[in-house]
């Protein structure tokens, strides 16, 4: 048996990130297309991007990413409906950010700082989508839908590195974010243009 007949070909069922993700994209355009507050639903999802991949960190289990995607879209969302009854002191934006700290705690405490290459890659990525998601909440809406535009953009980056280093998240998890990330903030940027 040949090196090239031994690889097998990746079939649709290797591909289902991919369908899944333009599902996501494609709900989310429709959202972006009929809502005017952008920068205020999709903002505080840079910094959910980021939890995600501490808290997989923090577990120590690469598929926890999808787990964790589930529990902080949940929590976000909470965070959203609770400040459209004016039932929450802080903005949304500035919640799942606060929320990165005692998850990148939690991954300290666990003894996830070694390899310390991997953990300061986690903190650098914490605190620049931390701070992206803060400057959508505190511009200007058309700007702050732009900032997280670029912001989405930027974790798509992050998404292939993570997908090149097979670390900290599965492949099938950086591969199908890759592809949210891009739709979506290359239409929040449009968005912030039109």
């Amino acid at each position: 048996m040949t090196e090239q007949s031994s690889r097998r070909r990746p079939g649709l069922a290797d591909r289902w990130p991919v369908a899944v993700a333009l599902a996501v994209v494609a709900g989310a355009v429709t959202v972006i297309g009929l809502v005017n507050e952008q920068a205020e639903l999709f903002g505080p999802a840079v910094a959910t991007m980021a939890g995600i991949y501490l808290m997989a960190y923090a577990l120590g289990r690469p598929w926890t990413a999808w787990l964790a995607f589930v529990i902080l879209s949940v929590v976000v969302t909470g965070l959203h409906l609770l400040a459209r009854l004016l039932a929450l002191p802080v903005d949304p934006a500035v919640g799942m950010t606060l929320l990165l700290v005692p998850l990148w705690v939690w991954a300290a405490t666990r003894r996830r700082s070694s390899p310390t290459r991997t953990f300061s890659v986690q903190t650098a990525g914490m605190m620049v989508f931390g701070a992206i998601t803060l400057l959508t909440a505190t511009t200007q809406p058309q700007v702050g839908t732009a900032v997280a535009g670029v912001g989405f953009l930027a974790h798509g980056i992050w998404d292939a590195y993570h997908y090149r280093v097979n670390l900290v998240v599965t492949r099938s998890w950086a591969q199908f974010c890759a592809i949210v990330d891009v739709g979506v903030g290359i239409a929040l940027i449009i968005a912030a243009i039109g």
